[in-house]
């Protein structure tokens, strides 16, 4: 790949230094995030490389398996990552789930890593490289992000390195692995179709591409719909064409909106900044809208102005659908708040100055504390991979649960692993007549117990449990269950620490 350019080594420096402090942290949360964001993470791609392994049942995978509307583009790159390490005798699933966290970091690295210098490139003004290159880090969500097993991850991962192809030139190789990378993010997302069209039209309008250079470019896309086409053979066992059914599925029959709520036009304004990463979310969205109206001949405006809007059109709506972009909207402030740009120059030009006021670097300070949180606590949407991973790696057999019910997941099912639900005390009170009973709670506390027994703590999803504190993490998630009731349009999901107790008779543990 061709890097020349006008970047001064001292910045190339600064980059290298960013980069090396995003790769130290995604290191760090691959090996702590054993979670997931969002179900889909794991259910519509490890559990289908688990399935293929023959680990998962079909009856244990989601209903997209059997409507054939899902990619198996991704499970089947896992898949070439995990099978040679079963062969070699890897067998715990947690090692293995690490391992693939962390190669999708790294890669997710590299395509920033290679983005950015393409940025730096197309950046005439040098206190604007310099802003770019040393901000990097100050994006506190990208290496949670970057160590998720997701198709949001993978997709922006190869969209990312298809724009700076792009951003370098358009000669005809280039365009064709530009081409190929759209292709391949289309077949780890769908949705990413509109950002490839978008790049497409940029190229034949903008940059005016010679014609043999759009046809390579059309016609890497077409080599990837192959490799997809091969994967999905390999996956559902038949030919087929997912997008297709995706489309037909959720679109026409409008079968996403109708299981999971449909959200208003404006929803993305609220949906995005609720969450821990608020305040560089509110930059970016501002951002964004200023790169549209200032710089509409940018590149990344051809290739986000649509692919938001597709997603603002579709009455179904979640914050991670725009996940896609996250590598591009890293230059999304140096873009759109460019001092140097014309359009409302005035204004831009003394809003340039506030990257070194008290409310950025405010700003900067809560992302960066949301990356060290994310970084060493595994938080995730209703994933429970820590009881998860206690479970996979001891094995106690039939449990009762008291509260809502945690059946782990297909891949990490220990064998002999059974989940009974507890109806009361009097219920326990039998079944310690036969000896110790496991119970697990969806809170840091213990259950009610029958006279004469004791509940010892095996393990807790709530940190502080073991250090006698569980009662706060009760108190954390009563508050929470009633600000979620009080606040539905948030649409926050129920909070859970599951808590494991070994208990039996006083006079057993006398004994």
């Amino acid at each position: 790949m061709n890097w020349r350019g006008s970047v001064a080594p001292d910045l190339m420096a600064i980059l290298r230094r960013s980069l090396f402090i995003l790769t130290a942290v995604t290191v760090v949360t691959a090996w702590f995030s054993n979670t997931f964001y969002f179900p889909d993470e794991h259910y519509q791609i490890l559990e289908f490389m688990g399935h293929k392994l023959g680990i998962t049942s079909a009856q244990d995978l989601p209903w997209e398996f059997e409507a054939r509307i899902r990619p198996w583009l991704q499970p089947f790159l896992y898949y070439l990552i995990t099978w040679p390490l079963m062969a070699l005798g890897v067998t715990d699933m947690f090692a293995i789930t690490f391992i693939l966290r962390l190669v999708t970091g790294l890669f997710s690295v590299f395509a920033l890593a290679v983005f950015a210098r393409a940025i730096l490139d197309t950046l005439k003004d040098e206190a604007q490289q310099r802003a770019f290159a040393r901000y990097l880090p100050l994006f506190g969500f990208l290496p949670y992000l970057f160590v998720r097993t997701s198709s949001e991850t993978l997709s922006a991962a190869f969209a990312a390195i298809a724009v700076a192809l792009v951003l370098r030139g358009t000669s005809t190789r280039q365009l064709a692995l530009a081409g190929l990378l759209c292709g391949l993010a289309f077949e780890a997302r769908y949705q990413t179709a509109v950002l490839g069209l978008g790049i497409f039209a940029w190229l034949a309008i903008i940059a005016r591409a010679r014609m043999n250079a759009l046809v390579a470019f059309v016609g890497g896309g077409l080599i990837a719909l192959l490799l997809g086409a091969l994967a999905n053979r390999w996956g559902y066992g038949v030919w087929v064409f997912p997008p297709l059914d995706y489309f037909h599925v959720n679109i026409v029959q409008g079968v996403a909106a109708r299981n999971f709520g449909r959200e208003p036009v404006f929803a993305y304004f609220y949906l995005l900044p609720a969450q821990i990463f608020f305040a560089i979310t509110l930059v970016l969205m501002a951002a964004m809208l200023a790169l549209w109206l200032r710089n509409p001949r940018h590149v990344l405006t051809w290739a986000s102005l649509p692919f938001v809007l597709l997603h603002v059109m579709v009455a179904h709506k979640e914050a991670r659908f725009l996940f896609p972009l996250v590598i591009l909207a890293t230059a999304f402030p140096v873009l759109g708040f460019s001092p140097t740009l014309p359009r409302w120059r005035g204004f831009f030009v003394r809003g340039w100055g506030w990257r070194n006021s008290m409310a950025a670097r405010a700003v900067a300070a809560i992302s960066v504390a949301g990356m060290i949180y994310f970084a060493l606590y595994p938080f995730g949407v209703r994933p429970h991979m820590p009881m998860a991973q206690y479970l996979h790696r001891h094995a106690p057999g039939v449990i009762y649960a008291v509260g809502t019910v945690f059946q782990s997941y297909p891949l990490y099912r220990p064998a002999g692993f059974r989940v009974e639900p507890l109806q009361s005390p009097v219920q326990l009170n039998a079944l310690l007549n036969q000896g110790p009973v496991y119970v697990m709670t969806d809170r840091p506390v213990p259950p009610a117990l029958p006279d004469g027994a004791r509940a010892e703590l095996l393990y807790s999803e709530f940190p502080l449990t073991r250090f006698g504190y569980g009662r706060a993490g009760a108190d954390y998630v009563d508050g929470y269950t009633a600000f979620a009731q009080r606040h539905g349009w948030l649409k926050l999901l129920p909070l859970y620490w599951y808590t494991l107790y070994r208990v039996e008779r006083s006079a057993a543990i006398r004994s």
